[in-house]
């Protein structure tokens, strides 16, 4: 049995379900001021919503198929860190949230960073999906993977994603084939294209305010949205300090704006890289610099 270490990490069940499943649902993370929050927010900013496009290159042509939609699979919001007062807020303050720190430290060790732009994801009745993908280990990833060894894990790029609104059942959005991180074998085409074996797929039911990580290793995607209310959801998404995963987040120095900041949200937005990185602290403010790698 490993040591307890000396920071906040997942309960044992937290751990248990993540490792077996290749995601959690964490039920009622944002309670309703934060979720208000951050809806007050994008419904102050109509103009920064971004407007249909083609279908997902992922996703490629799905007439005739079980994506189908009248739509490309969703809309974004993005920049919301660098947007004005008050509106910029909330989703500064999700950047080094005292819930998500036990999840990061367990999932990455300590040392950890936000990968890709903040996201919003929305998607009106008639939204098409987004055709399943992830690795798992039928092929070795240094970027996305999971790895279980002396009483920890590992992972590589793992995804936040937050409800702003319900997620009702058979409305459609996530999805996850549990367990598929681990997977030998690559997932027939059939399976990720929702064509075949169907009930292996799992939609996740959630409540405005709910939590999902899922490891990108995962096998996931988007069921066409049917829902009678938009769907919103926030992802951030993270990895390990020396590992950078999509291009274009502050490669190599923080911008100005960083210093409006806490020390510990500055910390997120750092470059990748080991030696001394910054450690945020269980409070969620607060940050170390060890002098020593493991520290």
């Amino acid at each position: 049995m490993a040591e307890t270490p000396a920071y906040a990490t997942m309960s044992e069940e937290e751990q248990y379900l993540y490792d077996l499943q290749g995601f959690l649902h964490v039920r009622g993370f944002l309670n309703e001021d934060e979720v208000r929050a951050l809806n007050e927010a994008l419904d102050a900013n109509p103009d920064r919503l971004g407007t249909y496009d083609g279908p997902n290159e992922l996703s490629g042509d799905w007439r005739g198929r079980p994506f189908e939609g009248k739509y490309a699979p969703f809309r974004h919001y993005e920049g919301m860190l660098t947007w004005p007062q008050p509106w910029c807020q909330p989703f500064r303050d999700l950047l080094a949230h005292p819930k998500i720190i036990p999840f990061l430290n367990t999932l990455f060790g300590r040392g950890w960073k936000l990968d890709h732009g903040v996201d919003v994801l929305i998607a009106e009745a008639g939204c098409e999906g987004l055709k399943i993908h992830g690795s798992g280990n039928a092929t070795f990833n240094g970027s996305r993977y999971y790895h279980y060894h002396n009483g920890r894990m590992r992972s590589g790029l793992i995804v936040c994603q937050f409800a702003l609104a319900d997620v009702d059942p058979g409305a459609g959005g996530l999805c996850v084939i549990p367990g598929s991180h681990k997977a030998n074998l690559p997932c027939p085409e059939d399976i990720l294209t929702w064509e075949a074996n169907q009930d292996l797929v799992h939609h996740i039911v959630q409540k405005a305010g709910d939590l999902v990580i899922f490891n990108e290793a995962t096998a996931h995607g988007t069921l066409p949205w049917h829902g009678r209310h938009d769907r919103r959801v926030a992802l951030y998404r993270y990895t390990p300090k020396y590992l950078h995963y999509a291009g274009g987040i502050y490669e190599t120095s923080l911008p100005d704006w960083t210093e409006e900041l806490t020390e510990a949200q500055r910390a997120v937005l750092e470059p990748p890289y080991i030696y001394h990185h910054p450690l945020v602290e269980d409070d969620g403010e607060s940050v170390v610099r060890p002098r020593r790698e493991g520290e």
